[in-house]
């Protein structure tokens, strides 16, 4: 039910008028934007304008939407969907999004009420309600959850602390330099930053009153925020047949080791012809353009999912963007672009002598460019020297 499944709903009815689709999700509301949750929290949304579909928008365009039921089990074999209400759907072919699920902080406390995730639209209710609440704000995690719950708690006047494992904000993803100016950018908006360290309990009796951290140290929270990363919905899928690593694997066409299912979104370990090598590209763009070439597919076209995968968000005043694989691996090479002293910072990672993936800082004007770059798989002719200097016009590679 999520935009990945939606837009392939909507795709293959766009061609197909005849043939029946339904969309089977266990959460209890039709289609609402993911990215705007963190923008609700912070009083620029409405409740109502989350929503991207009204309820007679499946219903004009004959699609069957069944909400608050979840499939346990994938016969391939039979092609029939079980749910956990024991309903079931035989299926000519099937697309599978069902993202994932936020991974839980285990430790003792952690069912207090006022520990909460950012994921759903009921999450982002739970949270609002709850800020109104409070005066003081603990965020455990450094990833985009936590810098948005960071500034969602910022905005709305909460006095908060930042906890994380590493010495920086992302700086196993970004490197040292960028981790420290993400880290700069929220101090200067008054966030607490507490680094090296992690959550052993959450105090409190009836509600909570703070977060017990290694070393012992205490900080005091009526509300704390959890962003730790999520894990892919795929126990359903055991004996189904498909090939399952990390994700769904599929093939450049996302379609799965099994004829006649497809995978998208989150739950897609995809083969990308740009970086050659299987990987999943979740964010909110890339899940509805797979969800609309899974759909092609699905009704007999042949084409190729590409994309070099940008994903931006601001930062309270500033803009950060990953752009193509910001990870790599052990024949990445990486190279600043900017400086710390400059606030503006990149982070380009070249593989033979092609640029596959980067992190922003405070450099927006670079994005589209190097975002071709990447796509193009143009190769870098010029020095590293140059790449490093923000003067260099990044664009003449293009030509």
């Amino acid at each position: 039910g999520g935009i990945a499944g939606t837009t392939a709903a909507e795709t293959i009815r766009s061609q197909d008028s005849a043939s029946s689709i339904v969309i089977l999700t266990e959460e209890s509301n039709r289609l609402y934007s993911r990215v705007l949750l963190p923008h609700y929290l912070r009083n620029e949304n409405t409740l109502e304008s989350l929503f991207l579909r009204t309820e007679g928008s499946y219903q004009e365009k004959n699609i069957q939407l069944i909400t608050g039921e979840r499939a346990i089990k994938i016969d391939t074999a039979t092609k029939q969907v079980t749910t956990d209400k024991s309903s079931i759907f035989k299926y000519q072919k099937l697309l599978l999004a069902t993202g994932g699920k936020v991974n839980r902080l285990v430790v003792p406390g952690s069912d207090l009420n006022e520990v909460v995730y950012l994921r759903t639209f009921e999450d982002a209710k739970k949270i609002r309600e709850l800020i109104s609440k409070s005066r003081q704000a603990a965020v455990l995690g450094g990833g985009f959850i936590g810098i948005d719950l960071v500034q969602s708690f910022v905005k709305n006047g909460l006095a908060t602390t930042a906890i994380i494992r590493e010495k920086a904000f992302w700086e196993s993803v970004v490197g040292e330099n960028s981790g420290k100016l993400l880290s700069q950018i929220l101090e200067n908006h008054g966030v607490k930053i507490l680094t090296e360290t992690v959550a052993e309990e959450f105090v409190g009796q009836e509600r909570l009153e703070g977060i017990r951290l290694t070393g012992g140290t205490t900080v005091k929270a009526d509300i704390a925020g959890v962003g730790i990363g999520i894990h892919l919905d795929i126990d359903y899928l055991k004996d189904s047949g498909l090939t399952v690593k990390k994700g769904v694997v599929t093939n450049e066409y996302l379609e799965t080791t099994v004829p006649g299912v497809w995978a998208a979104g989150d739950l897609a370990e995809f083969y990308d012809p740009i970086v050659k090598k299987y990987h999943s590209l979740g964010n909110w763009t890339n899940s509805s353009s797979q969800g609309r070439i899974a759909a092609l597919n699905m009704i007999g076209g042949k084409n190729i999912f590409t994309t070099a995968g940008m994903y931006s968000i601001n930062i309270f005043d500033i803009n950060f963007s990953f752009l193509g694989d910001p990870l790599g691996d052990e024949n990445t090479e990486s190279i600043e672009r900017g400086s710390f002293a400059e606030n503006k910072l990149a982070r380009l990672l070249l593989k033979a002598d092609t640029i596959t993936g980067a992190s922003l800082i405070n450099l927006p004007a670079d994005r589209n460019t190097l975002n071709s770059l990447i796509k193009s798989q143009t190769k870098i002719t010029v020095s590293k020297e140059k790449l490093k200097d923000l003067s260099f016009d990044l664009h003449s590679l293009l030509a």
